[in-house]
């Protein structure tokens, strides 16, 4: 996994995974490898976890817009982080196989109550 794009989102720093989502324990292992470095980097604010609606991709969000230099460090440290958690791609629930259709007549009716067969 890795971070695709980096958004300021009103107070936030959005970092944008190319996974669908991040499991608990893989946001467990980010917080516990990249938030005792914000405190060494002078950052208060910790990290959440979202998902990006429209773009299908996990979101890792830090809680303050740091200075670029500062930003640049932050995103290092989570892709180092990151960088060995599974993609996961969002569930293709369209998509059915393996399905087949045997010819069969039904029975329907038309708007008088009359009987027809297709």
């Amino acid at each position: 996994m890795k971070i695709v794009e980096e958004k300021e989102a009103w107070i936030h720093t959005h970092f944008i995974v190319d996974s669908f989502y991040i499991t608990p324990e893989e946001c467990r292992q980010i917080s516990i490898s990249v938030e005792p470095e914000l405190m060494q980097l002078g950052l208060q604010y910790g990290l959440t976890y979202n998902i990006a609606p429209s773009k299908h991709r996990a979101i890792i969000v830090l809680e303050c817009i740091p200075f670029d230099s500062v930003k640049a460090v932050v995103e290092e440290l989570i892709d180092e982080a990151i960088k060995d958690f599974p993609v996961r791609l969002p569930e293709q629930r369209n998509i059915v196989t393996n399905i087949t259709v045997a010819a069969q007549e039904t029975e329907t009716t038309d708007v008088s109550g009359r009987a027809l067969v297709q």
